[in-house]
């Protein structure tokens, strides 16, 4: 089972950096680290595990026989998880490369997610629509338990989320695992989300416009100035799937973006310092500068300033 995930894992890789026919991926296979036996790939094993690597990540590998027998990754129309496939090869490819050095210190990588080991209750509850019970304890809160019928989860700045439905109360909550004291999974039939939060549940939906974890406020267009030689970063990297670039010198190129304004948004672009600066609008503008202000006083003073958000 094992050999058979990291074949397909590696072969999903291998294409889609270029297509290759039946002895190039023969022969690239003999030599990759995932074969750790170097055993031969026959034709017949080959098409077996292809219709397998098809089947996990939802794509199609197919022989042009017009253009030199040449085997191609081709998506379906309609294809959203192409994040998700990447973060997968990702993986494969960083567990790979620990396996070429055996885990020594030429591989050096951040901590893992905290509280990963949670995943298994929360994706359970999701598969079969069926609730969990929470004891959770947020920084600001007491500890208190909560039902909830999760919907979905994200990984954000290193931490795992799950964002789902708070049981009789008709409200959506994303709770960190890190902070989940305890964890159950109710037994019972199949739970429905209340029909108010039945089509706001879905991740394309729930965190349209948002910069992070946070979904507060509504959207606005932000219009910031990136000096070099952050500007360049920025290009490579955007801050939000909505950044565009409007303007550009030597020195600075200013971009927008239509996002919610919220706490994370502001870590974020604080993040930057002197390399970044808010143009527009005017309100937004004024709230960094008032964040600016009191970490300068925080600084000469000892002492925290708190700020409404």
């Amino acid at each position: 089972m094992i050999f058979k995930y990291k074949f397909c894992l590696w072969l999903i890789d291998t294409l889609s950096i270029q297509p290759l026919t039946l002895p190039e991926i023969q022969k690239k296979w003999l030599n990759a680290s995932a074969n750790e036996d170097g055993d031969p790939l026959a034709e017949r094993t080959f098409n077996r595990y292809r219709r397998e690597a098809e089947s996990l990540m939802y794509v199609d590998i197919k022989c042009d026989k017009r253009d030199g027998n040449l085997y191609k990754i081709i998506r379906p129309d309609g294809f959203k998880n192409d994040e998700l496939q990447q973060w997968l090869l990702s993986a494969f490819r960083v567990s790979s490369l620990a396996e070429r050095v055996n885990q020594r210190e030429e591989v050096m990588i951040e901590p893992a997610p905290p509280a990963a080991n949670l995943l298994q209750d929360v994706m359970e509850a999701i598969d079969g629509k069926r609730l969990l019970r929470i004891v959770y304890k947020s920084h600001y809160q007491n500890e208190k338990e909560i039902i909830l019928l999760p919907a979905f989860v994200r990984l954000f700045k290193q931490r795992w989320y799950v964002i789902g439905e708070v049981r009789g109360k008709e409200r959506a909550m994303t709770c960190a695992l890190e902070r989940v004291k305890e964890i159950e999974l109710l037994e019972g039939s199949k739970v429905k989300f209340s029909p108010k939060l039945r089509a706001i549940l879905k991740p394309e939906v729930y965190f349209e416009h948002c910069f992070g974890i946070i979904r507060q406020f509504e959207p606005i267009t932000i219009r910031f100035r990136a000096f070099w030689p952050q500007d360049a970063y920025l290009k490579d990297v955007p801050l939000h799937a909505s950044q565009i670039e409007v303007n550009h010198t030597e020195d600075y190129t200013d971009f927008e973006m239509f996002v919610r304004p919220t706490y994370d948004l502001k870590q974020e672009l604080l993040w930057y310092r002197d390399k970044l600066a808010i143009l527009s609008p005017e309100s937004f503008r004024q709230d960094m500068i008032q964040v600016l202000r009191a970490t300068l006083s925080g600084y000469e003073t000892g002492e925290s300033h708190a700020i409404d958000e």
